[in-house]
């Protein structure tokens, strides 16, 4: 099933109404972290996997 991570979710402060998309979490956390680039990031603090990882589900 495809899973999906709102960005939103991630970083409400953002105010990015984004949704990453892949068909599995490898794909979908790759995605994001592509997606997360256009937000200035340049590196993954463990925290921030923690979150972006909680932030995964099912698309519809």
């Amino acid at each position: 099933m495809d899973k999906i991570i709102e960005c939103a979710k991630v970083d409400p402060s953002s105010g990015c109404t984004y949704v990453v998309r892949g068909k599995n979490e490898e794909e979908v956390l790759k995605n994001a972290m592509e997606h997360a680039k256009s937000h200035g990031l340049r590196e993954v603090t463990p925290e921030l996997m923690a979150k972006v990882k909680s932030a995964i589900r099912d698309a519809d």
